[in-house]
C-alpha cells in the first residue's frame, strides 16, 4: 500500500540528471503525486502540466481501444503499456496502470535516451500498480 507522504519519494526515485519530473495522476487529471528534481526553477504549474499531459495519455489509450475493435481478430480491451512523445524541448513518457484509475508521467530532457525513459518509467509503474491493487 503506498501512504500519500510516501508518493514523492517513491516519483524521485527515477528521477537522475536525465528525468527532471515525475507524476501520479487520476486518468481525470487529479494529482496524486508529483516530483521535479531540477536543478532550474521553473514556473509551471504541476497540476496543469499533469492534467495536460494525462490527458494526452488517456486520448491514445482510447484511440488504442477504437483500433483494437476494428482489428480481425478483436480483443476485449486494448491497453496502452508506454507512450513516449518526442518534443522539442524534452522526452515525455506516459504508462498505464491497466488495473488501477491512474497513469505515471515522466518528463526528461531531449537527449535522454528513449529506451532508459521506457525503462523506469514501466517498472515504476508495475510498483505503483501492485501497491494499489493491495490497498484496494
Amino acid at each position: 500500500m503506498i501512504r500519500s507522504c510516501n508518493i514523492p519519494p517513491l516519483l524521485n526515485r527515477i528521477c537522475d540528471d536525465t528525468i527532471h519530473s515525475a507524476f501520479l495522476v487520476t486518468r481525470d487529471g487529479a494529482l496524486l503525486g508529483a516530483s521535479n528534481c531540477s536543478n532550474t526553477t521553473r514556473t509551471e504549474d504541476p497540476e496543469a502540466i499533469a492534467a495536460l499531459l494525462a490527458d494526452i495519455g488517456v486520448d491514445y489509450q482510447r484511440l488504442g481501444e477504437d483500433f483494437a475493435a476494428v482489428d480481425a481478430n478483436p480483443r476485449s480491451k486494448s491497453h496502452m503499456k508506454c507512450l513516449l512523445i518526442e518534443l522539442e524541448l524534452g522526452l515525455v513518457g506516459i504508462a498505464g496502470c491497466s488495473e488501477m484509475d491512474s497513469l505515471v508521467i515522466v518528463v526528461g530532457e531531449a537527449n535522454t535516451p528513449p529506451g532508459l525513459v521506457k525503462a523506469k518509467l514501466e517498472a515504476l509503474a508495475d510498483y505503483v500498480q501492485e501497491s494499489l491493487l493491495q490497498a484496494s
